[in-house]
This record gives C-alpha cells, structure tokens and sequence, in this order.
C-alpha cells in the first residue's frame, strides 16, 4: 500500500509538471513599429499660376495615394533665370528653358524607369513631345505636361490655308498670345521662305553661333512685315493672329477658328540663288513657344519620391486634370484627343483642331525654339527692332544686319564656345554636320 501510495504521488507530481509545461509563458508585446515618415516636395511652379492652382487641389490626392506632401512655390521666369540655384525638388517650367536649366546642371534625366512605367504610359504621348521636347541631346531631361504648336488663329470662319505673301502684315492680334509676335512671325515666314527638303531652318550656325538671318528668305520677310505683302482682299487679314487654343484664357478664345500656319509657294533655293516651287507642301510644327515641362531637381535629396510625382502628374489621368489650367498647354497624348474639348475652351472649330493637332504631334517635321540661354534676350532683341522698322517703314537689309551684330553681342556674354555647345545639344547633333 506504500509503494502504491508512493506511485501515485510521483505520477501525480509528474503530471503537474507536464501540465505546467505546456503552458507557454507570456511572450513580451512586440514594440511598435514606428509609422513610416512621409515624404515633403516642394514643387517649384514658374510663371503658371493655373498650374499651381491646379497642383493645390491635387495635394490631398498625392497624400492618400503615398503618404507625402506637396508645397507649391512660383517663380517668375525673371526670379528663375537669376537665381544661383534650384533649391526645390521637382520644376514645372516653360519649356523653352530646358536647355538653359541642362546647361547649369539644374535638373536630373529622367530614369529609365519612369520612363518605362505602365503609369506614365510613354507610348501614349505623341511622338514630336517624347522624342523632341522631352529630350536634350540623347538624354531625356523632362517629362511633357502640353506641348502647344503654333497655329493661325482668326476671328473668322477659315476656308483653307493661305500663303504668308498673300496676309496682311504683321498680323494683328486683340489679345495677343505670344510676348514676342512680331520676332515671331519673322522666323516664321523666313523659315517658310528657306525650307528646303526636311531639316528645320537654323537660326544659328552650328559651330559659330553666327547668325543665320541675313539671307534672302528674311530679307523677303522683312519686306513683307514692313510693305504689308499683297494682303488678302477681306476684313479677315486684320483679325488673324498667332497662337493656340485655351480654356484657361476664358473669353479670349470666343468665337475663334484655328487652323495651320501659312506655307510658301516658292522657297529660296541657296546653291542656285533662286526661287522656285518647294519639294512638296506640307504642315511644319513649331514648338517651344508655348509647352510646360516638368523635371527633378538635382538638389533634392529625395529624388525617387520627386520621380514618383512627376510621374503620377503626366499620368493620363490626373494630367487630364491638371494640363488644361495652364493657358500655355494642349493634350499631349493620343488618348486625351476625344477630351481635347478640355483644352479648346471657345474654338468654333474644335473638331478640326483636334485633328490638325494630332497630325502635327505625331509627324517628323518640326522646327524647336532654341532651347539655349538668353533664348527671351534673342527674341527681345528682335521684336524691338521689328517694331521699330515697321514704325519706320525700314526695309533695308542694314536692319538684318543690325539684328545680327545685336545677336552676337548675345551671345558673346553668354559666351561663343557655351553657346554653340547647348545649340548643338538642342538640335540632337553630337558634332557640327555644316
């Protein structure tokens, strides 16, 4: 009976010690991760105030999709220009200053990454936008928010395209588009008057940055801006003007037709010295007038999150949202065009727009604003003159001349060598081909 006693109180004993352990002691609480810290941009916003606005509303948006936060700066292109440095993450700005912003090593090139992306969708963006706009040289330095080619504006019905010599000039304008209309509608008809075959006219030398506006084309239209051409036999030639359509501008686009620009019937050919009919008429795109652009700073210190937002704002989506504020854009992609009606405002032609549009986005033939420093100091100097000359009534080829001396003088301060180093660069060249 003691020994079975026993037995049972050594089984009894074991029992409470199996028991007691298969009960797992109280395993300490796991601290807390702490919250992941959101990411800050400042966006730097120049002379684009619908932009901006835009940006604003979209604040909360980017803070649900990432987590971040958006500060909106703006500049005026004045502030930019002379600044020391580029002190924000990412820049919307206008898109004739890519080069000048390349030059001071302002801005990163876009990652292959981004541009790879399903969101940014690159194949969606015309081609003239992706593979001439964005780019620099062999590198792509921007992603596009609207690239505007310029057009002929009228306040009238157009019934098809007139040539440059039969227009009234200038050309008039109530509420002018471009700051710069008479230099502008200079090179555009002396570009007209020289094209030849499919390079764009240059309005520089590529490897002496010398002027190339002396020539018989721009002597013809200088004649033509100064005499007035033959001018068209209607009220019409007194309200055409060049531009692009907006929404952005309101009431500035009522009742207004828009339609390509004019072309020459004869261009000046340089090896015979002559003028004669042109290869074939065709519609040129001219670009960098207008467009904005967007870029990654190289001061940021969070360059994938700056790249994430750049590429969210260029998304189909959320810049169909946000380009049409901007008074300075139009669609810039395949699949905005059955929403161009966002970007037309009150054009009384918006079907025809949308296709003349599309056909000069998605063509080969074009014509970029140089995108090299003091590109507004060259366009000043010229519209100036211009003005001066038709108050005048100066035709004389001394006034090109003069052009040409005022030109230089900019780019001597800017500097030769730079200079024609940038140009290059615009134009795709990795060496002079004159």
């Amino acid at each position: 009976m003691i020994f079975a006693f026993r037995s049972f109180c050594v089984l009894l004993f074991t029992g409470c010690l199996l028991l007691c352990g298969c009960s797992k002691p109280a395993q300490p609480s796991a601290p807390a991760q702490p919250s992941q810290k959101s990411s800050k941009l400042t966006v730097l916003v120049v002379d684009d105030p619908g932009i901006a606005a835009g940006l604003k509303l979209l604040r909360g948006e980017w803070a649900e999709r990432s987590s971040g936060e958006i500060s909106v700066l703006e500049w005026t292109a004045q502030e930019l220009l002379g600044a020391d440095d580029v002190t924000a993450d990412a820049i919307i700005y206008p898109t004739r200053y890519l080069g000048a912003l390349v030059e001071r090593e302002a801005i990163r090139p876009v990652r292959k990454s981004v541009l790879a992306s399903d969101e940014l969708a690159l194949d969606d963006i015309y081609p003239l936008v992706r593979n001439r706009a964005m780019r620099f040289g062999a590198q792509v330095f921007a992603i596009s928010l609207g690239e505007a080619p310029l057009l002929l504006v009228s306040r009238e019905e157009m019934a098809g395209s007139p040539e440059w010599r039969e227009l009234r000039a200038p050309l008039g304008s109530e509420k002018p588009t471009l700051t710069y209309p008479l230099a502008v509608e200079f090179l555009l008809r002396g570009s007209a008057y020289a094209r030849q075959g499919k390079q764009p006219v240059r309005w520089f030398h590529t490897d002496s940055m010398q002027p190339q506006l002396v020539g018989e084309p721009f002597v013809r239209a200088l004649t033509d801006m100064i005499a007035g051409g033959k001018q068209v036999e209607s009220e019409m030639a007194d309200r055409l003007s060049i531009g692009w359509p907006s929404s952005a501008r309101g009431n500035a686009a009522d009742s207004t037709n828009y339609g390509a620009l004019p072309q020459s019937s004869e261009v000046f050919s340089p090896l015979l010295k002559t003028w004669e009919p042109p290869d074939r008429q065709r519609e040129v795109a001219y670009l960098g007038f207008a467009g904005r652009m967007a870029s990654v700073t190289r001061a940021t210190r969070n360059s994938s999150s700056a790249f994430k937002l750049l590429r969210w704002l260029a998304s189909p989506e959320i810049s169909t949202q946000l380009s049409p504020r901007s008074d300075a854009t139009l669609w810039f992609r395949q699949s905005q065009k059955s929403k161009a009606k966002k970007w037309l405002g009150a054009a009384q032609n918006p079907d025809e727009v949308t296709e003349l549009v599309g056909q000069l986005l998605s063509s080969g033939d074009a014509h970029v604003l140089p995108r090299i420093p003091g590109i507004d100091e060259y366009l000043q100097s010229l519209q100036a003159e211009i003005s001066a000359a038709i108050d005048a009534k100066d035709s004389s080829p001394a006034l090109l001349e003069r052009i040409a001396v005022e030109w230089n003088e900019i780019t001597d301060r800017y500097g030769r060598g730079r200079q024609a180093v940038v140009y290059r660069r615009h134009l795709g060249l990795e060496e002079s081909t004159d």
